[in-house]
C-alpha cells in the first residue's frame, strides 16, 4: 500500500513519487521512490529534495486562514544530468521529527490536521515545487496511553488542528491542539479539556487546558497543567488517578470541588 504524489516540471520533466509508508510514527522514517523522466530538452538537475509540511491556522487582525509550514527537508541526490525521456529511479528514506503531529488516530484520519509531501527539484537555477500531497502520521505509544486513559475517564474526544505559534521548549513554529469535552463529573467546573504534546528523545511534556466555566464571583477563564513523562515511566504510572486529578485542579474554584 503507498501513496503516490505526481507533478510535471519545468521543461517537461516528470516526477512521480511513491510513499511506501502507508502510516509513519514520529521518531520514524517516511520510505518510498521517486521517479524521474526527463521531457523534451537535456537539463542539469542541481539538486532533489524532500520537505515535510503542515497546514496550520494562522490568526491576525484581519481574521484567520491556513498557511503550510515547512518543519522538516532532506536532499536526497545530488546534481545530476538528465537526458530526455530518461528514466530515474531514487529511493528516499526521510525522518519524521519527534515532534510531527499526528493525523491517525485509532485508524480514523483527523480531519482537521493535514500533514504532506513535497517534492522540490531545482533544475538550472531554477526551484520548481510539487503539490502539497497528503501523508499519513499515528501517534507514539505513550501518546496512544494517555489519549485512551481519557477516553475511559470519560472525555470524549471533539476534533484536532494546528496553530501556528511556539510552545517553551518545542522546536517547532505550530503546535496541535486536541479538544475533549470534559466528563460529566467535572462538566460543572470545566467544560472543555484541551491537550497538547511535546515529545523528546526521552520523554514528553503534556500540556492539559481547561476551559472552565463561569460563574457567580467567578469569570471562569482557562487554566493550564503542564506534565513531564519520561518514556519508560508510562507504563508504570496510573494514568486514570492522575488525569481524574488534574481535572479536578484544573476546574477547582469556589464551591466546587471543595
Amino acid at each position: 500500500m503507498f501513496k503516490r504524489l505526481k507533478a510535471v516540471f519545468g521543461g517537461g520533466t516528470t516526477v512521480e513519487t511513491e510513499v511506501h509508508t502507508a502510516v509513519a510514527r514520529p521518531g520514524g522514517r517516511l520510505d518510498g521512490v521517486i521517479e524521474v523522466v526527463g521531457g523534451d530538452v537535456e537539463q542539469e538537475i542541481r539538486y532533489l529534495a524532500l520537505a515535510l509540511e503542515a497546514r496550520v491556522e494562522v490568526e491576525t487582525d484581519n481574521g484567520e486562514h491556513h498557511a503550510d509550514e515547512r518543519f522538516a527537508s532532506q536532499q536526497v541526490h545530488g546534481a545530476f544530468p538528465l537526458h530526455p525521456g530518461e528514466q530515474r529511479s531514487v529511493p528516499f528514506s526521510i525522518d519524521v521529527p519527534l515532534e510531527t503531529p499526528f493525523n491517525v488516530l485509532g485508524g480514523r484520519d483527523l480531519p482537521g490536521v493535514r500533514l504532506g509531501l513535497r517534492t522540490e527539484l531545482e533544475i538550472a537555477r531554477s526551484l520548481d515545487k510539487g503539490d502539497f500531497d497528503p501523508i499519513r502520521v499515528a501517534p507514539l505509544p505513550a501518546q496512544e496511553r494517555i489519549l485512551a486513559t481519557l477516553e475511559r475517564i470519560g472525555c470524549r474526544f471533539r476534533r484536532s488542528d494546528l496553530e501556528r505559534g511556539r510552545i517553551r521548549g518545542s522546536a517547532l513554529p505550530f503546535y496541535q491542539e486536541l479538544e475533549f469535552t470534559s466528563p460529566a463529573e467535572f462538566a460543572r467546573a470545566v467544560s472543555e479539556l484541551e491537550v497538547t504534546f511535546l515529545a523528546g528523545p526521552h520523554g514528553m511534556d503534556v500540556l492539559l487546558e481547561g476551559v472552565r466555566r463561569g460563574g457567580f464571583l467567578d469569570a471562569g477563564g482557562d487554566r493550564v497543567v503542564r506534565l513531564s513523562v519520561a518514556y519508560d515511566a508510562v507504563e508504570r504510572t496510573d494514568w486514570e488517578s492522575a488525569l481524574r486529578h488534574h481535572l479536578q485542579e484544573l476546574g477547582r474554584r469556589r464551591g466546587l470541588f471543595g
